[in-house]
């Protein structure tokens, strides 16, 4: 075949249309031959090839009859039907908290993340039974959010979480490899691949307008393909599982015809006005057009909400322009119906048949939507053929779908990286409480991956070629928080205080869960931290264990070895830098610090007696001339050494005493005068009279408690 020739196929769920196409010098292609033929079985379903050798017979058949006009054919063109294609949304996230993001590659590297995420998502979805591979064949950024609201980018950004949405396609490799397998069995060698939306989309939008946001639907028999732009790329793709049978289907059913009958009459409803048909039953009839379309526009109207709420899907809003290729495009009302719901103009949904290529040369009569998708596979598999890029990732064989720029992100995804994990964690942080108030210290952040290629250095968004070999290391997880208390105040002072003459180092203390430790003892997570510095002169009292003025020391004597304490009064005499002052100044470096203790009162014989839980005297109560008198005498007596001590005699700290009993013995009626000063001045003739209890007695008259005693002077009879 003559070089210049293509010959490409459109392997559809109905039927093969089989074109050859010539290339001319100008760029320009020209249609010389066409062929179609339709399935004779089900042997095509959702773009997939289910019957292999039946297809193969199509193909053949196809091949046998354009090599009559052109000779032998060895090489075809053939597209991966857009409807194969699975088409799912997938979403990352990144703690702020742990530190913002500051680079465009930590950014691509959230956006690989939601495409592995869709790529679970869609491997949830599947049968479990299913062992179909799928390959990432294009993805684009939806959104991207911070603390859930939608923002342009997180670059710098400050907030607690950063979330990234894409909506990402894939290919079932098994669509690709049974499409060679049928083209092998029919004596053919793939020349160059495309996928079928990228086929009409090449023909119909160039690059230069897919900066547009325009959606592309090929409405075929059994379902309807969607591609839309953006951005200069192609960012989704998608399908229903509605189109022309739908139609047919209720045209067989409201008319009761067979299916054939009811494609030719739907065929018909852009062409007549008035259409005849033959039923089931055999009667025949007409009707306008009107009334066909009228008694259909539930299912037509179906069909428009079906086509239009995945564009809404993928598109997250109405695009800019829609354009309808495929057979099932020409349905009556549907491009209104499109507009309508989509709030469109009816001038922005448009139908797009061969005279809308401007790379191709007009020769055939037919020039409808439906042709559109066999050129342009003819067409893009010439001037941008889809390869398969052969790549090692870590001493593995990738191969992947290459229908767009092909990255490292790519090839470790179809390695199997998990890229949740290809960035270290950071490390744990602590939450403790500092003098009241929660304070985070954060773990460090994890380093990045090591990714080499051909042994270069290389980024995630690093374009591959055939043959790369890429090597990468999962960057390594952050240390944990580990805060020493001084590190945590990051507040610690060290001050000098001159103390009666001696310089003395005063510095922060640190307390955890109400325990003194070192400056230098690591936090834990919830500990209850705090910190002081000994700022006035009462903190230095406290610490160097002195009493304030108001305190009360403690005086010990040994009486009979054993240690008796006594309470006394302290009085301080505090000055600083030469000035009295009290003890809740604050003082500072170098300040000079004089002080000095005294005792309030001394201590006498006296405070012991009092202290002492003994009964130290004898006593005796009388009435002593109608007059209450207590007599007492001491019982025991106390001596320092040989010294025997009087009440007032002044005792030390730490002395040692004696307590020795005294003899007892009886109160004597004389024993009241030591304690009763008496002045007697008896008149001449009298004579002095002591009564005890009424009675007479002496001087060396034995008293009790309770007696009554009487002195008085009596006239001599």
């Amino acid at each position: 075949m003559d070089k210049n020739l293509l010959f490409a196929l459109d392997i559809g769920t109905r039927s093969v249309v089989g074109m050859i196409l010539k290339q001319h010098v100008n760029g320009k292609y020209e249609i010389l031959h066409k062929k179609m033929i339709e399935h004779e079985e089900r042997s095509m379903l959702d773009g997939q090839i289910h019957h292999i050798p039946a297809v193969a017979r199509v193909i053949k058949t196809i091949k046998n009859q354009l090599e009559l006009e052109v000779g032998s054919l060895t090489k075809v063109c053939v597209a991966a039907a857009g409807r194969a294609l699975k088409t799912v949304k997938g979403r990352s996230e990144k703690d702020l908290s742990l530190g913002e993001i500051t680079s465009n590659e930590e950014v691509i590297h959230m956006e690989l993340a939601a495409v592995q995420q869709a790529q679970y998502q869609l491997a949830s979805l599947l049968d479990e039974n299913s062992n179909l591979l799928y390959d990432c064949v294009g993805y684009s950024v939806l959104h991207y959010y911070l603390d859930e609201q939608e923002i342009g980018s997180f670059i710098g950004q400050q907030g607690n979480k950063a979330s990234v949405e894409v909506i990402a396609t894939f290919l079932p490799r098994v669509v690709v490899d049974s499409l060679m397998k049928a083209l092998d069995e029919a004596g053919l060698e793939m020349e160059a691949l495309t996928l079928e939306p990228i086929a009409a989309i090449n023909v119909l939008i160039p690059p230069s307008m897919r900066r547009l946001n325009v959606a592309l639907v090929d409405i075929g028999a059994g379902t309807s393909d969607i591609a839309i732009t953006a951005q200069g790329t192609v960012i989704a793709y998608g399908m229903v599982p509605v189109a022309g049978d739908e139609i047919t289907e209720a045209i067989s059913s409201a008319f009761l015809l067979d299916f054939p009958v009811a494609e030719q009459l739907k065929r018909s409803l852009t062409e007549e006005t008035v259409v005849t048909y033959t039923d089931i039953l055999g009667f025949p009839s007409q009707k306008d057009t009107s009334e066909v379309i009228s008694m259909i526009g539930y299912s037509i109207e179906s069909l428009a909400v079906g086509i239009t709420k995945e564009i809404l899907r993928l598109n997250a809003k109405a695009p800019q322009a829609i354009m309808l290729v495929g057979g099932g495009s020409l349905t009556p009302l549907l491009r209104e119906k499109v507009a309508e719901i989509l709030n469109l103009p009816i001038e922005r949904v448009a139908i797009r048949g061969l005279n809308a290529i401007q790379s191709l040369i007009p020769t055939l009569k037919e020039e409808g939507p439906e042709l559109v998708t066999p050129v342009g596979i003819g067409i893009a598999a010439k001037e941008n053929p889809v390869k398969y890029v052969t790549v090692s990732v870590n001493a593995k064989t990738i191969r992947l779908f290459q229908v767009k720029k092909l990255t490292i992100g790519d090839a470790l995804i179809a390695g199997g990286a998990d890229l949740s994990k290809l960035y270290g964690k950071p490390g744990l942080g602590l939450m403790v409480r500092l003098n009241g108030e929660v304070k985070m210290f954060k773990g460090k952040i994890g380093s990045a991956p090591s990714i080499k290629m051909n042994g270069v250095y290389s980024t995630l968004s690093d374009e591959i070629l055939e043959g790369a070999t890429i090597h990468y290391e999962s960057g390594q997880n952050g240390e944990d928080a580990e805060v020493t208390i001084q590190e945590a105040y990051d507040d610690h002072s060290v001050k000098t205080l001159w103390v009666n003459g001696k310089a003395e180092t005063f510095e922060t203390h640190y307390f955890i869960n109400e325990q003194r430790v070192c400056a230098d003892t690591i936090i834990q997570d919830r500990d209850e931290c705090y910190y002081r510095f000994p700022s006035t002169l009462i903190d230095i009292f406290d610490l160097k264990e002195w009493n304030s003025e108001t305190k009360r020391s403690h005086f010990t004597i040994f009486v009979d070895g054993k240690p008796l304490s006594i309470p006394t009064k302290l009085t301080d005499s505090v000055y600083l830098n030469e000035q009295r002052v009290n003890l809740n100044t604050l003082w500072h470096d170098g300040d000079r610090l004089e002080y000095q203790r005294t005792e309030e009162e001394q201590i006498t014989l006296k405070h012991v007696t009092d202290a002492l839980d003994v009964n130290l005297h004898q006593s005796c109560t009388v009435i002593f001339n109608e007059e209450e008198l207590t007599l007492v005498r001491p019982l025991y007596s106390f001596y320092r050494e040989e010294e025997k001590l009087r009440l007032d005699s002044v005792l030390y700290h730490q002395e040692r005493l004696l307590m020795k009993m005294t003899d007892q013995k009886a109160f004597i009626f004389q024993d009241v005068f030591t304690e009763v000063e008496l002045v007697l001045q008896p008149k001449p003739g009298e004579s002095l009279i002591l009564l005890k209890n009424g009675e007479k007695a002496g001087f060396q008259t034995e008293i009790q408690t309770g007696d009554k005693l009487l002195l008085k002077f009596e006239m001599l009879v």
